[in-house]
């Protein structure tokens, strides 16, 4: 049965969509923490033309407050946002990528606390170089989901900050910046990667940035297995092992890293050029949604190892969508590669649109399927 998509605020209602969506979506385009926000917001009537929203996931935030920009790493925010300014006929918002520093001077910084505790430090540590004396920050998540080290990383890099009083399962602060020198936060992990023998670092907002995922590890495993191929994507690529990793083992004409997160495709780009700077004329990075806009050179050969999540609901929906936009970006004869927790069975999804489909290799954790399309 399909949620309502009418957000009632204080700022009035509003008709908002998730994106990915499907039909009859179970998932809601917003969450208390979002209301938490807004009613602080109008409460203090310090919504402004210099609003700058932080990790907004469908626009809930940006299209109620009616912001100047939002700073997100996410592609699918980006295109959601779109998509509820149009429906809500509200003017366009800036979108400015994780990689950049957002250059308003804001009155007023709202922000969703992210999932990767070192992505919120990363992003306070580069709001407090920005923030003049006296602004505010509202933050705010769902009490299941928030660290807590919130408050003190917020009363750490901000300045002074209070810890509001619980409502809806969420939980809203709010940081005035003092005079304080602005604070320092490490951008990137790294980790030595065996099957690549080299060091491959990631931003704070890239999965497995710190350590090589069981399931990518096993993927690689089967490479020696899968020959050559001409053109290569790595799909939701990280850091870029899997592509990486395949470029090694049997050099391609072109290897193409596809990820809907900015962070991760910088560190993609960087790992690369690090390991096969000679060769970067064979590497492209595409960022966007899967592939749905993607409109680069059909591949003989994509590896993903696909998320099982939606932001922090576990839901395999986006990982069973990436495979359909695999099939349509296949060569006749090309193969998709796939590496999955075994709890999930991917192998009716695959069979929809590929004519083959294998368990080429599994351990105690992960499957590693091989579909190929005739």
């Amino acid at each position: 049965m399909a949620v309502d998509t009418l957000f009632p605020t204080p700022f009035g209602v509003f008709n908002l969509q998730r994106y990915p969506g499907r039909q009859s979506e179970p998932l809601q385009a917003w969450c208390g923490a979002d209301l938490l926000l807004l009613e602080e917001c109008h409460r203090l009537s310090a919504v402004s033309q210099k609003t700058l929203v932080v990790n907004d996931e469908h626009g809930a935030l940006s299209v109620a407050l009616e912001a100047q920009c939002l700073w997100t790493d996410s592609a699918c925010a980006a295109e959601a946002l779109r998509r509820n300014l149009a429906i809500n006929e509200r003017a366009d918002v800036a979108v400015i990528w994780s990689t950049r520093e957002p250059s308003l001077q804001a009155s007023l910084m709202v922000l969703r606390v992210p999932k990767q505790l070192p992505f919120l430090e990363y992003q306070l540590a580069t709001l407090s170089r920005l923030m003049p004396p006296d602004t505010v920050l509202l933050a705010a998540g769902m009490d299941k989901h928030l660290s807590p080290h919130v408050a003190e990383l917020l009363e750490l890099h901000i300045g002074p900050t209070e810890r509001h009083r619980g409502q809806r399962k969420a939980r809203l602060f709010s940081a005035r910046r003092d005079e304080r020198s602005a604070t320092a936060a490490g951008t990137r992990s790294a980790y030595y990667c065996e099957p690549l023998a080299a060091e491959l670092q990631s931003g704070p907002n890239v999965f497995s940035r710190d350590k090589l995922d069981g399931g990518s590890r096993l993927l690689l495993d089967q490479l020696p297995r899968l020959g050559g191929a001409a053109t290569i994507l790595d799909l939701v690529c990280g850091n870029g092992v899997l592509g990486l990793g395949a470029y090694k083992a049997q050099p391609a004409s072109r290897v193409v890293f596809a990820d809907e997160s900015a962070m991760a495709l910088a560190s993609a780009e960087a790992n690369a050029r690090r390991l096969f700077g000679q060769a970067s004329h064979s590497f492209s990075f595409h960022h966007g949604d899967g592939l749905s806009n993607y409109l680069g050179p059909v591949a003989d050969l994509i590896l993903c190892n696909p998320p099982f999540h939606l932001n922090h609901a576990v839901d395999d929906y986006a990982g069973r969508r990436l495979l359909g936009q695999c099939a349509g970006h296949l060569q006749a004869g090309g193969r998709l590669c796939l590496v999955a927790n075994r709890h999930l069975d991917y192998t009716p999804t695959l069979k929809r649109f590929f004519q083959r489909v294998t368990v080429l290799a599994r351990d105690r954790r992960f499957n590693v399927y091989l579909a190929e399309r005739r």
